[in-house]
């Protein structure tokens, strides 16, 4: 269990927040952020949420007036000089701050990284970390029960999105049944679930559906089934209207065909470079496969970036695949 007691200090000794979180941010990272930045408010702190990257249109929901969270390209950096402590959720790797990296290392307060993925950077912070948690919002959510806390609606919302989104909607393996406690306690606080399900599985865009069918179209198998793949590229996005947030849950596809021990989707870059999600559902470990490329993530789901061409990292990542799954 997580000792709360550093975080607890900060508090009571200093008032200007700062959170942040990973590039391309998914449920679990935007929502961990609204629970956390409730918590601190509650407190009585002044709390600023910047992301490297745009909240994607799905999560907006979680924003309705476009006001809580901000993109560090869209403000001066200069004027989060007054921030005390840079709280960093869902993520412990350098790489996946993008464009804040080098504002994170030159911060001078204290940082907290609140986290459950498996890799760690140092990344000269207290780190408040349980691998075998979930999702970050099942650690903020024990947090704000820690600290004394209240969940109200807007923290239930945020925190119910987090879990869910990185347990699939409470489908995959990493879901146990204090997850659905939590869910249950979550809904009891205001959370809606049959709200938030439309907000984010019902509001899709024909660009998002036409990016599917291509996606779906391109899709190969590998080592006699074992293994599934497609990939995306600028091109596809460009033709379909859509964009790169409208790949996330894209790699549930390739997983969700008889046999398939491993997924992949691999995604073309605007500014170059290939990103990777890699899906397991017979315990090969991806987060050891995304180590091999400088990413990391957990055993069942983990990401990687690749600096090549598409065709390139295709080939390099299923040899990678390929020795993990059939080393002989």
């Amino acid at each position: 269990m997580i000792d709360w007691t550093p975080l607890a200090d900060l508090i009571e000794k200093h008032d200007r927040f700062l959170l942040t979180t990973h590039i391309r941010p998914d449920g679990d990272a935007l929502g961990s952020e609204v629970g956390m930045a409730g918590l601190l408010r509650q407190k009585g702190k002044d709390v600023r949420v910047v992301n490297t990257s745009q909240t994607p249109p799905r999560y907006d929901y979680l924003d309705p007036d476009g006001t809580f969270f901000e993109h560090f390209r869209a403000i001066d950096p200069a004027t989060l000089a007054d921030r005390e402590v840079l709280v960093i959720l869902d993520l412990s790797a350098w790489s996946q701050l993008g464009d804040m990296a080098d504002f994170v290392r030159a911060f001078p307060g204290p940082r907290v990284v609140v986290d459950h993925h498996v890799s760690q950077d140092d990344l000269g912070a207290i780190f408040l970390k349980d691998t075998t948690a979930e999702a970050a919002g099942t650690l903020v959510m024990r947090a704000v029960k820690a600290l004394g806390g209240s969940f109200t609606k807007e923290v239930a919302t945020g925190l119910f999105t987090a879990i869910s989104m990185d347990t699939g909607w409470f489908r995959h393996p990493n879901t146990k049944p204090s997850t659905l406690i939590a869910a249950s306690e979550l809904i009891e606080s205001g959370a809606e679930i049959d709200r938030i399900y439309r907000d984010l599985f019902e509001r899709g865009t024909l660009g998002r559906l036409r990016l599917t069918g291509e996606f779906l179209s391109k899709m190969k198998t590998d080592l006699g089934g074992r293994v599934a793949y497609s990939t995306v590229t600028r091109d596809d996005l460009h033709r379909t209207g859509s964009i790169p947030p409208d790949t996330e849950d894209l790699v549930d596809y390739t997983v969700s065909l008889r046999g398939v021990e491993m997924g992949i989707l691999l995604m073309e870059l605007e500014k170059g470079g290939v990103k990777g999600s890699l899906r397991s559902r017979a315990g090969a470990d991806c987060a050891k496969i995304a180590a091999e490329f400088g990413g990391g993530g957990h055993k069942a789901a983990a990401g990687l970036s690749i600096d090549a061409p598409l065709e390139v990292a295709v080939e390099r990542v299923l040899a990678a695949v390929r020795k993990a799954l059939d080393p002989a």
